[in-house]
């Protein structure tokens, strides 16, 4: 038997009070201190850094709450920056879950500021909102009826049988949807639950990173490829009303299309399934060459019935003129009619969650209250002042243009954005000496570069229904914005100098 060395001898005798040894306590806390040295220098410690971002936040909102208010500029200005700059530092750190900041959003900006509840809580009357209530009950019919399972399983024997080639196939699927169903909300909501079902199928269970991957093309493969079709998305909706209303000009599909799908539209197309292989890399299942076999059932007859009538809706809402929200809302009504039904009505109680529902609300109310207060343009005025455009140096221009534009999505949210930037068009059209309409066309892009899951409101109800967590989709988030500051920024600049669009 080998003898013990004197240092084990020592600690034997005297335990953990022995003065030069360290005790196995100490040796404990030095590994779970390297460990979060470790996490940090990875980028994987957020839970200190995040509150003490947000108390550094609310120490700011204090000092600006307490401010006169520039020369000039609305007296309750200073105020709603206050409270604005707490609810998106809260949101971006999810110090708090973001129903919760939302809520808090609600409670500041009616008790310290002097804004009226209408726009407060005008997210609650707004047509996303209810869009994403609809959302929510399709999908848990999907899911009760086994109308997903069903369909993924005929889906995958058309995808190619292969992790990669079905996140390619999820993609084309979604972008393709954007040319027929004018809703990103409505596209995830109707996918979401089938590819889930998909992900059920190929071994990728809850919380697995291969689920993830598949929930997150739904989300983004809805959202990206549908900023470049004019009728595919909300910000493209506001940003087409912003320019008739302030500009009187009409841009057609066609115009819209051929400026921005071919850099923005085509790239995503491409890029999605890639970057979410790389962030959230898996296999299918070896157990899943043997294809469960398509069943139907009359509930599940009745929601295709239901479904198609939503999307023959959808598809020619230019001629009745009914907004997609009330059309899924209508969808949501008879998936939930007593005895016909597919979902009982006892699904409103425990089974569907409204977190999204009250975050979706207290985002487009931060946008409605900064708007009121002049925020925006105040704000987008100091970056112009500090980093000036100048004719002559168009890609400069360019990249300066889609930086402001980036940064006043972050304070309004990406719907909101297009009130914002349409209002500055002419005034950027004179300093670089662009056409107005080239100007205009300049904001798709900055919506492709969120980079907080609050400014889409489309991707938190997909992460919600798929089951992802907001570390995942800002990983998903932070990658697109890269993509397009590196890859769509270039390309569209190059594609539009082809087009002779600067002039």
């Amino acid at each position: 038997m080998r003898s013990k060395s004197p240092a084990c001898r020592v600690r034997e005798k005297v335990g953990s009070r022995h003065p030069f040894m360290p005790t196995t306590s100490s040796f404990e806390r030095i590994d779970t201190a390297r460990q979060r040295i470790k996490r940090f220098l990875m980028g994987k410690q957020t839970s200190s850094i995040g509150p003490v971002i947000a108390l550094l936040a609310a120490a700011l909102s204090t000092f600006l709450w307490f401010q006169p208010p520039p020369e000039g500029a609305p007296p309750e200005m200073m105020r709603v920056a206050a409270v604005v700059i707490v609810a998106i530092s809260l949101w971006a750190t999810s110090v708090f879950p973001e129903y919760f900041t939302a809520i808090i959003f609600f409670f500041l900006a009616m008790v310290l500021t002097d804004t009226d509840a209408s726009t407060v809580f005008s997210g609650f009357h707004s047509a996303a909102v209810w869009m994403i209530f609809g959302g929510l009950i399709i999908g848990a019919s999907v899911q009760e009826t086994g109308f997903g399972k069903t369909l993924a399983s005929v889906l995958l024997r058309i995808f190619p049988r292969s992790y990669l080639g079905i996140l390619f196939g999820i993609t084309v699927v979604a972008a393709a949807l954007g040319f027929i169903i004018p809703s990103n909300t409505g596209r995830i909501v109707i996918m979401m639950p089938i590819f889930m079902a998909l992900g059920d199928q190929v071994g990728f269970g809850s919380g697995s990173r291969g689920r993830a991957g598949l929930a997150l093309a739904v989300a983004a493969g809805s959202v990206y490829p549908g900023l470049a079709v004019l009728p595919a998305a909300v910000p493209n909706l506001s940003w087409l009303g912003a320019v008739e209303s302030i500009h009187g000009i009409k841009v057609t599909y066609a115009e819209y299309l051929i400026a921005n799908f071919p850099p923005i539209g085509i790239t995503s197309i491409v890029a999605i399934p890639l970057i979410c292989r790389f962030l959230f890399p898996d296999k299918i299942g070896t157990g899943t060459t043997d294809i469960e076999a398509a069943k139907t059932s009359a509930a599940q007859t009745r929601l295709i019935m239901v479904l198609t009538a939503a999307l023959g809706l959808w598809l020619t809402d230019f001629v009745h003129g009914i907004s997609p929200a009330w059309i899924a809302l209508g969808a949501a009504l008879f998936c939930m009619l007593p005895r016909i039904g597919m979902v009982p009505t006892s699904l409103m109680v425990g089974k569907v969650s409204y977190a999204p529902w009250f975050f979706v609300a207290g985002v487009i109310g931060m946008g409605g209250l900064v708007a009121q207060a002049g925020l925006g343009n105040y704000l987008s005025s100091i970056l112009f002042e500090t980093v000036p455009l100048t004719k002559g140096y168009d890609f400069l221009n360019f990249a300066i243009i889609s930086a402001v534009g980036m940064a006043m999505s972050i304070v309004t949210t990406v719907p909101g954005q297009p009130a914002i930037m349409t209002s500055l068009a002419t005034d950027i059209a004179a300093a670089t000496g662009w056409p107005l309409m080239t100007v205009l066309m300049t904001q798709p892009l900055s919506w492709a570069m969120a980079l907080f899951a609050y400014q889409f409101p489309p991707i938190i109800l997909a992460a919600h229904l798929g089951g992802v967590s907001m570390r995942r989709v800002a990983h998903l988030l932070l990658a697109m914005c890269a993509l397009a500051w590196f890859v769509m920024l270039p390309l569209q600049y190059l594609w539009w100098a082809m087009l002779d669009f600067f002039g």
